[in-house]
């Protein structure tokens, strides 16, 4: 393999992965704030980190590919090489997406409503109604 197709072959899959994460927003978007990011992270890491296709040679490929590769052709015990790397990735990814916070949104203004809810006197937007997060 030369290097310029090794290069067309990550820019291949890099622009599908790409695709396939867009696609998986459109699918998650509606779905629990947190839930989304767990999926959307822990999916990301999996489709991201490269590793090394063989121990002898310096070509790199996605850890996740690799791993199921080596389990579908070589055995279970082979999958392990490039599977740790991948699992420590994903476990990262769903560690961080749990402690980041949610952000807290406001509905939007509807158009034309300038006054403030007749319900709210004093003016502020405290009583508008925001999700929360629950507590763990």
């Amino acid at each position: 393999m030369t290097e310029a197709q090794y290069m067309w072959g990550w820019i291949t899959y890099l622009v599908g992965a790409t695709g396939c994460l867009i696609s998986l927003w459109f699918i998650v978007r509606r779905w629990w704030p947190r839930l989304r990011r767990i999926v959307m992270l822990v999916a990301t890491a999996l489709v991201y980190v490269p590793w090394y296709v063989n121990t002898d040679e310096h070509f790199l490929a996605p850890a996740a590919v690799i791993s199921l590769y080596d389990g579908l052709g070589i055995g279970v015990d082979a999958m392990w090489r490039s599977g740790q790397i991948a699992a420590i990735a994903a476990g990262i990814a769903m560690i961080v997406a749990l402690i980041l916070p949610v952000k807290k949104t406001s509905p939007a203004p509807k158009k034309g409503d300038k006054s403030p809810k007749s319900g709210n006197k004093s003016g502020n937007k405290t009583s508008q109604k925001q999700r929360t997060e629950p507590s763990i």
